[in-house]
C-alpha cells in the first residue's frame, strides 16, 4: 500500500515539475540550474518524466515485492536529472 501511496505522490509530482520556475526552494537544485533558465527549463521537463515514470514502476512494484527495484527507481531519481543538467551545463546551455 505504501508503495502505492508513494507512486502516485512521484506522478502527481512529475506532473508539476516542468512547471517550476527558477527557485531556491522547489525543483532541482544545483548550482548550474539555478544559473541558467534554460537549463532549468529542460532539466525540469526531464525530471518531470523522470518522476511519473518512477511513480508507475513504484506502484508495479507493490505488486512485484522487489527490493532491488526500488533502489534502482531512486538512484534514477537522483542521478538522471543531476547528470543531465550537468551535462547541459558542460555544453553551455
Amino acid at each position: 500500500m505504501t508503495s502505492i501511496l508513494i507512486g502516485l505522490l512521484f506522478i502527481v509530482l512529475g506532473n508539476y515539475m516542468y512547471k517550476i520556475k527558477q527557485n531556491y526552494t522547489i525543483g532541482i537544485r544545483v548550482p548550474w540550474t539555478l544559473n541558467s533558465q534554460e537549463n532549468l527549463n529542460r532539466t525540469h521537463r526531464l525530471a518531470a518524466w523522470v518522476f511519473v515514470i518512477s511513480g508507475l514502476t513504484l506502484i508495479l512494484n507493490a505488486f512485484l515485492q522487489q527490493f532491488w527495484l526500488i533502489i534502482v527507481v531512486i538512484l534514477c531519481i537522483i542521478i538522471l536529472p543531476v547528470g543531465y543538467s550537468f551535462l547541459l551545463y558542460r555544453k553551455g546551455i
